[in-house]
């Protein structure tokens, strides 16, 4: 019942390059940022104090995958520990706390534990281990912060090793609450991500055309159009691959052989 809605054939090779959560192998149009992310972090892998790091912006401009892109990299090119949570999943500080020495390879229980035994575990990896960099994803929906951030940096004081913190947030450094006391000890920088311009744009979707789409399915035409259109009213990544994903299921369901510029659904 269902293949009668795609009777000329896919024009798509492989969705999963269209996907907001598909990890390129490296990000376009963000050479700077990264390196301000690597500078950030590189301290950790010599046994000296790292920056932390808010990096901020809108939805969709690059955040997530650039520095997963540079945590990727610590990994595989030095001996320290990088450690990506997000705090849409973890976002109480004993939940924060488990995650973080569960993926350093503690069997720590999801539940049951006091943070300070937690806190206790965590120093004990840093002095027995190396260095960290931990990534805060979705920073703004982390409740207790400030206690959270107080007890990483107290923890950094007192080891080593160092934990180097990078907060990823949609909101401005001003909608961030903490207090003095954890402002002071975590003594951070800050690195805004602004939204992507149409060529940014049409580089991006030019490269997971190639990767997503059958050879001479999606004009350049295509490309400029949508890469125009979410430039001019967002600069939003994730909408401009989503259009594209649209206007190819729309093309297959009316059986053509590719999508039509004139016909964009924008």
């Amino acid at each position: 019942m269902f293949e009668s809605e795609n009777r000329g054939g896919s024009i798509l090779r492989s969705e999963k390059y269209l996907d907001t959560d598909f990890q390129p192998e490296k990000p376009l149009g963000r050479d700077t940022e990264v390196q301000r992310i690597v500078d950030a972090v590189r301290p950790v892998t010599r046994r000296k104090t790292p920056e932390n790091l808010l990096v901020h912006g809108p939805a969709g401009v690059g955040k997530t995958t650039s520095v997963k892109y540079v945590f990727d990299r610590l990994e595989s090119e030095t001996t320290s520990k990088a450690v990506y949570i997000n705090c849409w999943q973890y976002n109480t500080r004993p939940s924060l706390l488990t995650e973080l020495l569960i993926q350093l390879g503690y069997p720590a229980p999801r539940k049951g534990k006091p943070v300070d035994e937690l806190l206790s575990k965590l120093s004990e990896w840093l002095d027995k281990n190396r260095g960290i960099a931990v990534a805060l994803d979705e920073f703004d929906q982390l409740q207790n912060q400030a206690e959270v951030i107080y007890d990483l940096q107290l923890i950094n004081e007192q080891s080593d090793n160092q934990l180097g913190l990078i907060m990823i947030s949609n909101q401005h450094p001003r909608k961030i609450q903490l207090d003095p006391r954890s402002q002071s000890r975590l003594n951070c920088k800050t690195l805004q991500f602004k939204p992507y311009n149409a060529p940014q744009l049409e580089k991006i979707l030019s490269q997971r055309t190639e990767q997503a789409f059958h050879p001479g399915t999606v004009p350049s035409k295509v490309i400029e159009r949508i890469a125009e259109h979410v430039a001019e009213h967002s600069g939003d990544c994730r909408k401009a691959l989503q259009h594209l994903l649209q206007n190819a299921r729309k093309a297959e369901q009316q059986d053509t052989n590719k999508i039509q510029p004139d016909t964009l659904n924008l």
